[in-house]
C-alpha cells in the first residue's frame, strides 16, 4: 500500500490542497497540489540532482475539432490543435519561446497529439526562468491575425514534406479505412484546405476553453524550490476561475471498411499496414482512469509476444521473406478510439498483410504463451522502476498520467494484475475477420 497524506496550504497569495503520497518500492515522493481553479501541479521531488524538468498538459489534441463550453457548440478546422502549438511553441524573428529557453540553456520540445498538447524543457540553469516563460507563453499566447499568417506557411510546409513521406500517406490511409465518423481518421496537423481555414477567432476559441488553469497541469521533477513556485502559481492563479470544456464525438460504427486501400508512390520499396479496429473502445463507449491504463499496458505486452521478433508468428513471416527489419507495431489505446497498426516493407504487401491477418487470428485462437508474456511484463516492470531515476523520462511519463488522473506509483499495482489469459480476453476482437483492414503502398509503374 502507498502510505499517503493529505493537508493543506494557505500563503496570502493562493491556497492548494496537498497530497503527498510514497512510493514504498522506490521511497520515491509524489506531491500533488490542486489549486482552487482546477490547476493541477505535480512535484516529484529529487534532491541532489542538477536537471530539472517541467510539462505543461493540455487536455487538447487534434480529434477535439468540435466542444461545448457554456452551452456553446463551437466547430474549428482541422489542425487547430496543432496550428495552435505552433503559435505558443515558435521561434520567430524576436526568437520566439524555443529561443528565448535556448538562450537560457534550456532544452525545449512540445508536440501535439490526438488527445493532448504537450510543452515541455528541462535546464541545469535559470530553470526559474524557464518556468515563467513556458507559463507567459501558455496562459497569455499572442494569437492575433499577423501571428497566424507568419505559422501558416510553415504549417503548410510541413504538411506538404508529409505527402512526400510514404510511411505516413499509408498510416493516414489506414486511419481512414479503420474509421467512418471520428476525427482521429484525420492528419494531426490537418490539411492544407483545412490550415488556410484556420483563423485567429479560431484559435482563440481553443484557448479560451482548453488553455484555461482549470485544464491544465503542470508536472516538475527535480531539486526544486518548491514554495517559491507554488507562490509565484499562486500569484498568476489568483483570479482564476474553474473552466470546464467538453469534446463532442459522433457516435462509430464497430467495424472498419474491410477492402484493403492501395496507393501509388515514388517508393525505392512498396510497404503495408494492418489495422484492427478494438470495437469496445468508442465515443459511444469510452473507457477511462484506471481501466484505460491497465487496458493501454496489457495489450501492448499481448502484441509484444504475439508481435515482437521473439515471437512464432514474426519468425514465420521473416523466415517466408515477408516482412524484414523495418516491420513494427503499435497500439494506439485512448479513452474513445483504440487499435493496432502493424506492417512494413515488403517485397509483395498484399500477401505480407493477408498472412498476418491469418497469424493473428491464429495465434488468438491458440492463446498468449504465458511463459513468454511473462518475461515481457517482468521486463517492462522492470525498465519501467528504472526509469524513475531518469528527470526527463519520469516527467514525462507522469505528464501524461495526468490525463487519466494516474500517478507513476500506480504502476506496479497494475503490472500486478496482467497475465497471459485476461490479456487474450480483452484482445478478443483480434478474432473478428470484421476487425481487420489494410492499407499498401506500391512501386508507381514506370511508363
Amino acid at each position: 500500500m502507498n502510505a499517503s497524506q493529505t493537508t493543506h496550504l494557505t500563503t496570502d497569495h493562493h491556497a492548494f490542497t496537498l497530497l503527498e503520497t510514497v512510493d514504498p518500492l522506490t521511497s520515491h515522493v509524489m506531491r500533488t497540489y490542486r489549486h482552487r481553479s482546477g490547476f493541477l501541479v505535480k512535484i516529484l521531488p529529487r534532491p541532489g540532482f542538477s536537471r530539472r524538468f517541467a510539462a505543461l498538459t493540455v487536455p487538447y489534441g487534434s480529434i477535439h475539432t468540435t466542444f461545448v463550453r457554456e452551452g456553446l457548440t463551437t466547430t474549428v478546422p482541422d489542425g487547430s490543435a496543432h496550428f495552435l502549438e505552433h503559435c505558443v511553441f515558435s521561434r520567430d524573428e524576436q526568437g520566439g519561446l524555443l529561443g528565448r529557453l535556448s538562450a537560457l540553456g534550456a532544452s525545449a520540445n512540445a508536440y501535439t497529439s490526438h488527445t493532448h498538447t504537450m510543452y515541455y524543457f528541462s535546464s541545469v540553469a535559470s530553470f526559474s526562468e524557464g518556468l515563467e516563460l513556458y507559463l507567459d507563453a501558455v496562459l497569455n499566447p499572442y494569437l492575433e491575425t499577423d501571428r497566424i499568417d507568419v505559422e501558416r506557411p510553415v504549417i503548410l510546409a510541413e504538411l506538404d514534406q508529409y505527402l512526400d513521406d510514404p510511411d505516413t500517406v499509408c498510416y493516414v490511409q489506414l486511419l481512414n479505412s479503420l474509421y467512418h465518423n471520428h476525427p482521429v481518421r484525420q492528419d494531426i496537423g490537418g490539411t492544407a484546405a483545412s490550415v488556410k481555414q484556420i483563423t485567429s477567432e479560431h484559435l482563440k476559441s481553443v484557448w479560451s476553453t482548453f488553455y484555461q488553469p482549470g485544464m491544465l497541469s503542470l508536472t516538475l521533477v527535480g531539486d526544486l524550490e518548491e514554495m517559491q513556485i507554488l507562490k509565484s502559481l499562486g500569484a498568476r492563479l489568483a483570479t482564476a476561475q474553474p473552466v470546464r470544456g467538453q469534446a463532442v464525438l459522433d457516435t462509430e460504427p464497430e467495424t472498419p471498411e474491410n477492402q484493403p486501400v492501395i496507393k501509388a508512390m515514388d517508393v525505392s520499396a512498396p510497404s503495408f499496414l494492418v489495422g484492427i479496429k478494438d470495437p469496445t473502445i468508442l465515443p459511444q463507449h469510452p473507457l477511462e482512469g484506471r481501466e484505460l491504463v491497465l487496458r493501454q499496458r496489457m495489450a501492448r505486452l499481448a502484441f509484444d509476444t504475439l508481435l515482437s521478433p521473439a515471437s512464432a508468428l514474426y519468425e514465420k513471416l521473416f523466415e517466408r521473406g515477408l516482412i524484414n527489419d523495418s516491420f513494427g507495431y503499435h497500439y494506439a489505446c485512448e479513452p474513445n478510439f483504440a487499435f493496432l497498426a502493424a506492417g512494413g516493407e515488403s517485397k509483395d504487401p498484399q500477401a505480407a498483410g493477408e498472412a498476418l491477418i491469418i497469424g493473428l487470428q491464429h495465434a488468438w485462437r491458440q492463446g498468449l504463451d504465458p511463459e513468454l508474456f511473462e518475461i515481457q511484463k517482468r521486463a517492462a516492470a522492470g525498465d519501467f522502476v528504472r526509469s524513475l531515476d531518469s528527470i526527463e523520462h519520469s516527467g514525462l511519463v507522469q505528464a501524461q498520467c495526468n490525463q487519466y488522473g494516474l500517478d507513476l506509483f500506480d504502476y506496479p499495482a497494475l503490472y500486478d494484475k496482467m497475465n497471459a489469459e485476461t490479456a487474450m480476453q480483452q484482445l478478443g476482437f483480434l478474432g473478428d475477420p470484421a476487425s481487420y483492414t489494410m492499407s499498401i503502398i506500391t512501386r508507381q509503374s514506370e511508363d
